[in-house]
Parts: C-alpha cells; structure tokens; sequence
C-alpha cells in the first residue's frame, strides 16, 4: 500500500500529498519487525513504487528493460527497508529515518553506471506547502522532510492504535507538532525567492522556445533527423511572422536537443539551416547538436551558442543514460532491447560545467537527463548566472509518464536554485518555469510549435545553493551513526536478556532493587 501510495504523488498521478502517507504506510510495515523482514518489506515497496513510476520503460524501450531497472533501484530500498527497522528503535527515530532514506536516496542516484534518481521524493515538492523548503535543503532536503512528516505520522498512528497513555503520547504528538510548526515557517516566512534566501529578481528575458516536432509517429528521430533540424527552422520563422513588429528584441532562440542529429560544424547542410535561423531572428540560436568526437566510435552530446560569427561556447551534458546514450555490457544489453543496435557510438560525458554566455546573459545549461542531478544545475548557479534552459529531446518516450515526471523535476529545481527555467524539447514538453517553480507557460506535446516567453532573471544563491552537496553528505554520516549505534543497542538489549539468572545478584534473576542497570 505504502508502493502505491507513493507512486500517486508523482506522474501522470500527480498528488503529492500522498507521498508522506505512503511513506507512513512503509514505517508502520518495518516497526518491530526484524532486520530481515524490514529489508523485505522495503523491498516489496521498492518493487511496487519503482515499478509504477517508471512503467514507462516497458511501454517505450522493452518490459525486459523496466523489469531490470525496478529490480536494482527496488534492491536499494532492501537498505533503506533494514536501516529504518534498526534505527525505529532509536530516540527521535523520524529524524533518523528521513536520514537513512535521504542516503539511500542519495547512494542509489550515483550507483551503479552514474545511478538513477528519478523517484525522488523531493520531486513531489511541488504545488504543496512544503514545496517552498526546496530553496533551502534542496531535494535531498525536501524528500528528508516529506519522510520526517510520514514517520511523525506513523508514530502518531501507531500510538493511537496501541491505546497508549496520554503520557506516552506526547513524544509523538510534539514531534508531529514540531514537524507542523516548521512547515508553517517555510510556508509563512520564508518563500522560494527573495532577499531572505539571498535571491533578487534582477529584470526579465526574452527567450523563443522552438519546439519543431518529429515527421511521423513522432519517436524517429534519427530517421528523420533532416526533417527535424528544418522543423526547428520553420517554427522559428513562424514565430517570427507572428510576433508584433513593436515587439521588445529577442534575446536568444532556444532549439532542443537533438536539434541536429549530425557535428553542424562539420556538416554543411545543417550549418546553412542553423546560419539562416541566426540571420532571420538577429539573435543567437542555443541549439542541441550531437558533435563528432576524435573517435569515430565516440560522439559528444552539446548545447552550443551559435551566433552571426559562428559556434562560440558549448556545454558538453555530463550525466549520459546508460543504455540510451552509451551501452555498458553491449553484448547482454542487445539481448534485452533490440533498440541498442541504433547506438552505433557510445557518447562520452564533459567535465565541469561552466555557465554559457548567449547574448550577454550568463545561462546556466542542462541537457535531458542531467536535470534529474544535483550537481549540473547548481554548480552553474553557484558561479552566477541569470536563468537556466533545458533542451531534451525525449521523443521515444511521447505518450507515456516520462515527459510529465521530468516535466516535475525540472519544476523542482527552478524552485531549488532560484531561477526561471527555459525548457525546450523536440516534441514536448516545453514551455517556462518561473524562479519559484510555478508554471510560466506549458506547450502541448506532440505538436510543431513555438512560443515567445518572458522570464524573470534573477541574481544571488538560495540557501540549497549555498549548501551544495552537504546535505546529502551530512545525512550519510548521521546514518552510519545511527545504524552503529542502534546495532549496539540491540546487542546490547539481547545481551541483557540472555544472561543467565544468577548473572544478577539473586537466583530469581531480578537484580537487586537499585540496581540502575536493571532500572
């Protein structure tokens, strides 16, 4: 139930409010259980949530393919499932809970082959009260607080059910309570952007978002990868002819990923296509380009500034898809998917990121995939920079829950790192997210369009921004902390209770009356 539960609060679903209750469910299923039977039944929540929320991978790639990928994420839930049995038995156990789960979190967004963090909990901080403790502890923090509000609740339950004294009562109820006083601070005082969390809306952009669409079914790319470089073109020529000649100036075009399937510096007909759309617009073109590597067996995935003088400055996209993008274990993965033979190369990943300069203004990049990590779009706004894009081209999974899931997560980290997100994809999801997370405008999928957005720069870092990575490590370390010493205290419970009789001081094993260790 606690799988299912949880699974609601994301996409195509879409109810965030659920997710601590699912969350509950799960504490309840591990409380006084063994180590083992909780690693079960965090496994079977694994199981049931994984295997829900990335259905789409069976309806898109290969039922072989959701199959595996459930099971390894499902496994990391055995952890989580056998940590928080161990540490219920600690004093404050929400809070040692919400850690174990943001490590778990944290670890399986890393391993193996770069790791997989959709199903973040802190994905769902959107459109709910605690959505605005994004700008502070990040993610990692918000998916923390969403555990720390199930388990309060669970302990809450639990005390109710088992009819405990109002005494008893109170640790619970006080930490339920404290949980409610804090979200409404965040809610009340604090807010997604301002200059309390160090954030200053500093004017407004002008960004055409193309969305060219894909001939057919819409989920060839590479096939009709001419056709779709000319879509990119059409569409902005449209927008062009729409827009009033009164007009304030564009300050930049942004074509998806993928906009050209072919190295436009090497390839003739693309950089005439991409040369023409730079000349009619009198802006800068941010486009997604797959570019030739040294190797002809390697290629690189970059968002490149394309000016009148040419390509300037590029971002290489650092989190590459296993099997979608670069193929470990080959030989097995074409067992799978007969879709692994169309990856003739494997991508290879840049180094760290730097912010790009299109038009004068300081563009924070992600492509894809690397929207669902911390570190892409966060390292970027921590050197300054007035508004971020995402150019993803996830044409093969149109039609099912993954554009509206990454639709999400890209919501999330506009309202972690404090800034408006332009997001471009080759048949949808496109559209503007603004500085807090709300929903500037959203196109349609599926179609060929293009819109004129207006978004608002801003200057500063959030306090998640400040905060980088720590949290997530510091939750690590806590974790190890509390699983040691609530492994010892278990040994140590069970040593006391199997020490024979007259291992007291009397024969009936009672201990003498002041005897603190058996008080």
């Amino acid at each position: 139930m606690g799988g299912v539960l949880t699974a609601l609060a994301f996409p195509p679903w879409s109810m965030p409010w659920l997710a601590p209750i699912g969350v509950a469910a799960l504490v309840v299923a591990v409380t006084g259980r063994s180590v083992v039977v909780g690693g079960a039944a965090g496994g079977v929540f694994g199981l049931v949530f994984f295997g829900t929320t990335l259905w789409w991978l069976s309806e898109s790639i290969a039922v072989a393919a959701w199959g595996a990928l459930t099971l390894v994420q499902a496994a990391w839930l055995v952890l989580a499932g056998s940590a928080m049995t161990l540490v219920r038995n600690l004093p404050g156990w929400p809070a040692w809970m919400a850690l174990v789960w943001t490590t778990v979190e944290t670890m399986r967004s890393s391993v193996p082959w770069g790791g997989m963090p959709w199903g973040r909990l802190g994905y769902t901080a959107v459109d709910v009260p605690w959505g605005a403790f994004l700008a502070i502890g990040g993610v990692a923090g918000a998916g923390a607080l969403v555990v720390l509000m199930g388990a309060s609740a669970a302990g809450v339950a639990s005390a109710v059910a088992e009819r405990r004294t109002a005494l008893r009562l109170t640790r619970p109820v006080i930490a339920t309570g404290s949980v409610a006083v804090v979200g409404m601070w965040l809610l009340l005082g604090a807010g997604s952007v301002g200059g309390r969390l160090g954030v200053e809306e500093t004017g407004v952009a002008r960004v055409a978002v193309v969305q060219g669409g894909v001939p057919g079914d819409g989920t060839q790319v590479s096939a009709n990868h001419r056709r779709v470089t000319l879509n990119q073109l059409t569409q902005t020529r449209e927008l062009l002819t729409a827009r009033s000649s009164s007009a304030p100036a564009l300050d930049f075009v942004l074509w998806p990923e993928n906009a050209t399937a072919v190295d436009p510096t090497r390839d003739s007909q693309a950089r005439a296509v991409i040369s023409s759309a730079v000349a009619e617009v009198g802006a800068p073109v941010l486009l997604g380009a797959i570019v030739d590597s040294s190797s002809p067996s390697l290629a690189l995935n970059q968002s490149i500034v394309w000016t009148a003088s040419g390509p300037e400055d590029r971002y290489t996209k650092q989190h590459l898809v296993p099997f979608g993008e670069y193929v470990p274990l080959r030989p097995l993965a074409e067992l799978v998917s007969s879709r692994v033979a169309d990856i003739e190369r494997d991508m290879i990943s840049g180094g760290a990121a730097q912010p790009l300069t299109v038009a004068g203004l300081r563009v924070a990049a992600a492509l894809c995939f690397d929207v669902a990590y911390d570190d892409v779009v966060r390292s970027q706004v921590k050197q300054g920079v007035d508004l971020v894009t995402v150019q993803t081209s996830n044409a093969m999974f149109l039609g099912t829950a993954q554009l509206e899931q990454q639709w999400v997560i890209t919501r999330a980290r506009a309202a972690e790192v404090g800034r408006s997100v332009v997001v471009s994809s080759i048949n949808g999801l496109s559209g503007a997210i603004g500085p807090d997370g709300r929903v500037i405008e959203q196109l349609p999928s599926r179609e060929s369009t293009s819109s004129l957005v207006e978004v608002p720069m801003a200057t500063g870092m959030s306090i998640a921004v400040r905060f980088g990575p720590w949290p997530g490590r510091v939750a690590g370390l806590l974790t190890v902390v509390a699983v040691a010493a609530a492994v010892r205290r278990q040994r140590w419970d069970s040593s006391g209770a199997s020490r024979s009789p007259g291992s007291w001081d009397d024969a009936s094993g009672a201990g003498p009356p002041n005897c603190a260790v058996c008080r």
